[in-house]
């Protein structure tokens, strides 16, 4: 667990094991490699791309969720392996039990937005990884009194509502960003994506012997990573998805070593 001022990082990041994190107080996990059933009850999933290390706790969530009667959980999945997910699901299903679990999975691409609570917003950005993938911007929708109103007395802001008038402008405040395996991605992908309050960065290679390996694999190499957060504002960076080969200590050492001493305050490690 992870504390990121008001919001608590829960799971496992490790590259090529596991990854799963989820933000309860959003009702929200990013990837899902397994599924702990303290995951079961949240209901909105977002998956970065299919490698087994992201997405195989699927099986468990779907059926636990289907066993215990509760409504199937929003799935977010890219949308060009949809169909083999969809077969995938339905054979560990009929092989599990002989029957389809009930569940439902929403296709998403680059450049689409998805409401998926009444005041979050799921803004679809690019991956750019060894296979298809995508990377999530959340934010939450505000309502905010339009300009030309801000003079009123509370009482004339009133009569306007009752009379019809639209007083307020829609507003998106950036709250998260999940980057899921990625070689990097541009702050030009969203208008708000520098702004973000939380960034979720991988950081999968840390020792110069493995630049190439990042390269190669598109991962992320930590000697891009100061150059990275100089875009962002953001109050809080998680770097996760750290390889087996290197030991807590180690990565510890590397990535504070490499970062700036104005970056140590606002970035954490999963790990």
């Amino acid at each position: 667990m992870l504390q990121c001022g008001n919001w608590t990082l829960e799971g496992k990041s490790s590259s090529a094991v596991a990854t799963y994190i989820r933000i309860k107080e959003l009702d929200l996990i990013f990837d899902l490699g397994r599924c702990p059933m303290r995951f079961i009850g949240t209901n909105h999933v977002f998956i970065s791309h299919f490698h087994l290390d992201h997405y195989f706790g699927l099986p468990i969530y779907i059926s636990q969720r289907w066993l215990a009667d509760m409504p199937p959980g929003n799935i977010f999945v890219p949308s060009n392996g949809l169909k083999q997910l969809h077969n995938i699901l339905n054979k560990i299903s009929m092989l599990d039990g002989g029957r389809n679990w009930g569940y439902h999975l929403t296709p998403v691409d680059v450049g689409r937005s998805i409401t998926f609570r009444k005041n979050l917003v799921a803004h679809i950005l690019p991956g750019n990884h060894s296979v298809p993938s995508v990377s999530y911007l959340i934010c939450e929708i505000r309502k905010k009194l339009k300009p030309e109103y801000h003079n009123l007395s509370d009482r004339e802001i009133v009569a306007l509502k009752h009379a019809g008038v639209e007083i307020t402008n829609e507003v998106q405040l950036p709250l998260v960003t999940y980057f899921g395996d990625t070689r990097g991605i541009s702050v030009d992908a969203h208008p708000l994506l520098k702004r973000c309050q939380l960034l979720i960065c991988e950081c999968t290679f840390i020792t110069p012997d493995h630049r190439e390996r990042a390269k190669k694999t598109k991962h992320l190499h930590l000697e891009m990573i100061p150059a990275l957060l100089e875009q962002f504002e953001s109050e809080h960076i998680v770097l996760n998805h750290f390889s087996r080969r290197y030991t807590p200590e180690l990565i510890r050492h590397e990535v504070y070593k490499q970062l700036s001493t104005s970056d140590h305050q606002r970035v954490k490690l999963f790990l």
